[in-house]
């Protein structure tokens, strides 16, 4: 009555230990719904934040399509917007020249990375002037090239250079163009008799994601379409309204 055994007296400590050095499977399973509950919240607010940008981003890049047309015909001169899709940024740039655009680019491209137009410009004329400098007659001589425009870049306050950060471009579609350019230059023509060119551009975090936006340029007003998704150049796309400049 007055005695316990050594067996007795152990097992409340024993369990007193059991409780203090683990959780329960309710516990443990309470813990990760909480978990999952805070990271699913932090993750469809980071998607909900980036589709934001990637909308805000094909807003502004729209505005600037529309200023770069507003621009050509009320100053009378010929612009374009270069775009660098390596450093994934664009500028607006002004000729005082007549532009001449062919209705193919054909050689500007390989594999969808289009060329620095100004630095093959600067090539051809070298090349020329090697041409013409050789001792051949004059019935040899091949015709000189024909001059391309000299763009400067336009510097305005309203339309400064633009550098994405989180959202690309992802492509850059002309009916000119071989094929889409998603890497190297991209340009868009502007003119001032008032149009365009006819032009798709998408713009996302990458690729193979769903939320892309889609900017559809209309050649003949310079109306831009901003489209929530991927939109591909119609079959027609060729037969554009603006392939040959002025």
């Amino acid at each position: 009555m007055f005695g316990r055994s050594a067996r007795d007296r152990s097992q409340p400590r024993r369990s007193q230990q059991q409780q203090q050095g683990g959780y329960s499977l309710i516990e443990i399973l309470v813990a990760l719904a909480v978990v999952c509950l805070v990271s699913g919240s932090a993750i469809v607010g980071l998607r909900s934040l980036l589709k934001t940008e990637l909308r805000g981003s094909a807003t502004k890049l729209a505005a600037a399509i529309r200023y770069s047309y507003d621009r050509a015909i009320s100053t009378g001169a010929f612009y374009r917007l270069h775009f660098n899709l390596d450093e994934q940024s664009y500028r607006l740039e002004r000729s005082e020249s007549r532009v001449l655009l062919s209705t193919k680019e054909n050689g500007t491209s390989k594999g969808g990375r289009g060329e620095d137009r100004d630095i093959a410009a600067r090539i051809e004329e070298e090349e020329e002037k090697k041409t013409m400098g050789s001792n051949l007659p004059p019935e040899l001589m091949p015709p000189p090239s024909p001059r391309r425009p000299k763009f400067a870049e336009y510097k305005d306050s309203t339309l400064p250079v633009i550098k994405l950060k989180k959202v690309h471009i992802l492509d850059i579609y002309t009916p000119r163009q071989p094929e889409p350019f998603s890497a190297g230059h991209a340009y868009l023509h502007f003119f001032p008799d008032g149009h365009t060119e006819r032009a798709i551009i998408h713009l996302g975090r990458e690729r193979a994601d769903d939320d892309q936006y889609s900017l559809i340029v209309h050649g003949l007003t310079g109306r831009v379409e901003v489209r929530a998704g991927r939109v591909e150049p119609p079959s027609d796309f060729e037969a554009g309204d603006s392939a040959v400049a002025p």
